[in-house]
């Protein structure tokens, strides 16, 4: 029984959507439900999966939406217990499918589940994960759990986003809201998932996670970042101060250059800065996973 919908979210990228439709179809298990969504500004990915996936369900969205309401289009559309957000410029392994559902049945009690990554840069495979897994599952018990994986002083990755899939009863019940971190909100979502339940992540490479000139996924954004900080001060009961702190510091240590820093900023607000800096650095010393980090990267290097 199907109990599994993929949607391709798709933008004005025909050649590399055709690339993620063929991955998806490519899948050892195919009990799953496909649904291409098109919110394109023109007609080629229309003709194109007229002609070359006809037998692909296909929704248009027109006039075109924002990104934000058009991830949210595709939540409230989902009908089966689970669903995928797949992104169009993104490559799917042919065993995803499979592992995952092999995944959601081995942790029935988790509320969204993730896999490990390889990045895919033009056609070139980078070396490395996403994450490094402790064990062939890496389960996260709550936000703070989560918060760590993105922004502790010494994290050790986590699962990309296009990767999950999610349990629609709970899922549906939480929005996705752009002003708790612009362009990182996605961040701030799956933080509001985890205060649900578990979210378990497959340490296999199971997706492929592209990288090009028209995503932005590696253009920082310092007025973004200050909103994603501004959500994790909300929840500061459920993320924790040290998550804050080390978020803090990424953003003020970026701030330092002289490339992010305002002009009107003036002499008062970089000594504040450099003054959080050195503190906070100072504090570090003292914290016990600071060296636990150490320790552990050593083992990884003598092993």
């Amino acid at each position: 029984m199907t109990n599994l919908t993929i949607f391709i979210l798709c933008y004005n990228r025909p050649a590399y959507a055709r690339l993620a439709i063929e991955s998806v179809l490519r899948q050892t298990k195919k009990t799953f439900r496909l649904v291409v969504s098109d919110n394109s500004t023109n007609d080629e990915l229309f003709r194109l999966v007229q002609t070359e996936f006809p037998s692909v369900e296909y929704r248009r969205r027109v006039p075109s939406l924002p990104s934000s309401d058009h991830f949210s289009t595709c939540v409230s559309e989902a009908e089966t217990e689970f669903f995928c957000l797949f992104h169009d410029d993104d490559l799917m392994e042919p065993e995803y499918v499979d592992a995952m559902l092999n995944t959601m049945e081995l942790h029935p009690q988790a509320v969204a589940y993730g896999c490990n990554a390889v990045t895919l840069d033009g056609e070139i495979v980078r070396r490395g994960s996403f994450f490094e897994p402790d064990d062939k599952y890496v389960i996260i018990e709550g936000p703070r759990a989560l918060a760590g994986r993105y922004f502790s002083r010494y994290p050790n990755g986590f699962a990309p986003f296009p990767a999950y899939i999610y349990r629609s009863s709970v899922v549906k019940r939480i929005p996705i809201n752009p002003e708790t971190g612009g362009k990182y909100s996605d961040v701030a979502w799956l933080l509001e998932i985890s205060k649900n339940g578990p979210i378990v992540w497959n340490s296999r490479n199971l997706i492929r996670y592209r990288i090009h000139a028209e995503n932005d996924s590696n253009l920082e954004s310092l007025r973004d970042r200050l909103k994603l900080l501004g959500f994790l001060k909300l929840n500061e009961a459920f993320v924790g101060q040290a998550v804050i702190s080390d978020c803090r510091f990424g953003i003020y240590k970026n701030l330092r250059k002289s490339s992010l820093m305002p002009h009107n900023a003036g002499l008062r607000h970089r000594r504040f800065i450099e003054r959080y800096l050195r503190t906070y650095r100072l504090k570090r010393l003292c914290r016990p996973e600071t060296y636990a980090y150490l320790y552990y990267k050593l083992g990884k290097l003598l092993g």
